[in-house]
């Protein structure tokens, strides 16, 4: 059963991370303001239409919304740049499962990647068995930064058991602090674009924000994951693993 009066609270945080009024939010789903403030003081819940465009301008999914806990993550800072927001978030130890390549001595990382094909790369994903819901396509970089180490690029899914068909490789990403961002028209306006793939992100995280805001790179094993919020993979996050200084 939904505990409203928990329910209500996420609104709200949630609401307020990302700078909104109670009217900026009624006005963008077509409700009153007096219903947004039924809703985050637990008097009453939005029914399923208005629960689906709370979870799209909030950014996050339905079942985030109706969960205490969506994929074991917390945020605990918010920082925004101009009108882009980066969220620092704590994410516990995380269960992929796909098909991972990594360059070696006589082959680099991008020869590996050309070796498999868009197929192969759709085929890992679907395999994938007992996904977390919702369930996100993932590129997962290893080492990507440690130029001359054994680099990996993973086409995965978060599972919930380390058990996989045949042909699969699992990786376990311990629990780590990540600096997340969404590929919006204020992040990419960042990089001087309209518009920015996930994995050009990264080198603004790691260059930019990161020493602007006292991070740098985690050493835990923890690695960068694009994570996509659309089957044609053209939008959705970076996760980049940081400790703070």
């Amino acid at each position: 059963m939904i505990n409203v009066i928990k329910f209500g609270e996420k609104l709200k945080e949630l609401r307020k991370l990302r700078n909104f009024t109670q009217k900026d939010v009624s006005d963008k789903i077509g409700v009153s303001d007096q219903a947004v403030s039924k809703w985050e003081k637990g008097e009453c819940l939005p029914d399923v239409w208005n629960l689906k465009l709370l979870a799209q301008i909030y950014r996050v999914s339905i079942d985030s919304l109706l969960c205490d806990d969506e994929r074991g993550e917390k945020i605990i800072d918010t920082i925004k740049i101009g009108n882009a927001l980066f969220e620092v978030i704590e994410k516990a130890e995380t269960i992929l499962a796909g098909k991972i390549v990594y360059e070696n001595e006589t082959i680099d990382i991008n020869q590996a990647l050309e070796a498999f094909s868009e197929e192969e790369r759709q085929l890992a994903f679907n395999l994938v068995i007992d996904c977390v819901k919702p369930v996100y396509d993932v590129h997962l970089s290893i080492d990507f930064w440690k130029h001359g180490s054994n680099r990996g690029m993973g086409f995965v899914r978060e599972t919930t058991s380390s058990v996989q068909p045949n042909g699969l490789d699992v990786f376990i990403m311990p629990a780590s602090l990540f600096v997340r961002a969404y590929t919006d028209k204020a992040t990419a306006q960042l990089l001087t674009k309209e518009k920015c793939e996930i994995w050009e992100l990264f080198a603004y995280i790691r260059n930019y924000f990161m020493p602007t805001h006292g991070y740098k790179m985690a050493i835990n094993g923890a690695q960068e994951m694009e994570v996509f919020d659309t089957s044609e993979h053209t939008t959705g996050y970076a996760y980049m693993p940081v400790i703070k200084i």
